[in-house]
């Protein structure tokens, strides 16, 4: 039996990809000090060499309509092997959850409110989280339109506004670029904004065409990486190799925005922005991490599991890096790599041993 008594539909699956995609917009300027000038390349390459791992999700899911990947892993693996693969997910999707916290408290400390508490921040960002999540997938599937438009609007609007400040010759040269920084900027790429929407296998369980998923999910990419795409090409083209030693590229090419003294301090917009984007992204990562809990242990509902999760998530936000820089190193190196098993394996794995032995049966759909 699911957890989760709501459901959604296609068009609402399209708008929740969108905004969780573009939920890594912070990962643009997390990326320019690996792959400069070059990033905009790299996050075309990464998409094209993602697609076939997020369809693998969306197979998976289309496969066992209706089932979650808890669900999934049992009918699959059994319950034990099965079991052990679901707290694999969840660590995922603790650890992924505490750092995107963390890149909350860090966005207001070092941008938007200096002198506030750092732990106060992580408390009322997550206390917020959590009333969402409790309110369920659907209330969070009505307004996932507003967030995917937000976060359509401010690149495109801001970057209008910087078109006078470009030089496109800060692209040049093409492919200078050592070939280890790059591939290591497309693994970021790939596991990070595209490939951690492996959380929606907790999600399309509700979606009530699972027919119509594989166009909505991939519709939702797209618009997600359009999104990543042009602030890396706004970044780049304002601030050229002087992008890499700023903390955040994005706030400083739009405090360059100055139209007749009047559009000035752009900046905050970004602000704005990102701190919708990164909650509606926490959200999914939340509901789908006490969802998981709740069905590994056969709850008959995930709501007393909100409060209590999203109050472990900000003990671990606070305190597993020591500063913001040991956060971004382990992030780039650490991060993508205790994750990669489960992105690129794991899935596909269980989707070829699904058809090998035929499942699900027809004579049910193997609920745990």
């Amino acid at each position: 039996m699911n957890v989760e008594k709501g459901k959604i539909c296609s068009m609402q699956l399209f708008f929740l990809f969108a905004g969780f995609v573009q939920g890594s917009v912070l990962l643009v300027d997390f990326a320019i000090g690996i792959s400069e000038s070059q990033t905009w390349m790299v996050i075309l390459i990464g998409l094209g060499l993602a697609i076939p791992f997020v369809l693998s999700y969306v197979a998976l899911a289309k496969r066992f309509p209706g089932m979650n990947v808890v669900q999934i892993n049992d009918a699959v693996y059994g319950r034990f092997l099965g079991k052990t693969l679901s707290l694999y997910y969840i660590f995922f999707f603790l650890m992924t959850l505490s750092f995107n916290i963390r890149d909350v408290g860090e966005l207001y400390i070092t941008f938007l409110m200096p002198d506030t508490s750092f732990i106060f921040l992580l408390v009322a960002f997550s206390a917020t989280c959590a009333y969402a999540v409790s309110k369920g997938l659907e209330v969070l599937a009505r307004i996932s339109h507003l967030i995917a438009l937000i976060g359509i609007f401010v690149p495109i609007c801001t970057t209008i506004l910087l078109i006078d400040q470009m030089d496109f010759s800060n692209f040049l040269p093409l492919f200078e670029l050592p070939f280890a920084r790059m591939l290591h900027g497309i693994h970021i790429m790939m596991a990070i904004p595209f490939c951690e929407t492996l959380v929606f296998l907790m999600i399309m369980a509700s979606l009530d065409k699972a027919e119509k998923a594989k166009k909505s999910i991939l519709s939702g990419l797209l618009v997600g990486t359009v999104s990543l795409f042009i602030v890396a090409v706004r970044n780049t083209a304002v601030l050229g190799n002087t992008q890499t030693i700023w903390t955040s590229p994005s706030f400083q090419s739009t405090r360059l925005i100055d139209i007749g003294t009047v559009l000035t301090r752009m900046d905050f917009l970004i602000g704005i922005a990102q701190t919708f984007l990164i909650f509606f992204k926490c959200c999914l990562f939340l509901y789908a991490s006490v969802t998981a809990i709740a069905q590994i242990f056969n709850l008959k509902t995930y709501i007393p599991l909100v409060l209590p999760v999203a109050g472990i998530e900000v003990i671990l936000a606070a305190t597993v890096f020591q500063s913001k820089v040991d956060h971004a190193e382990i992030s780039q190196n650490a991060g993508i790599i205790y994750s990669a098993p489960l992105m690129f394996l794991i899935p596909p794995l269980t989707l070829l041993i699904a058809k090998l032995r035929n499942l699900p049966n027809k004579g049910g759909k193997n609920d745990s």
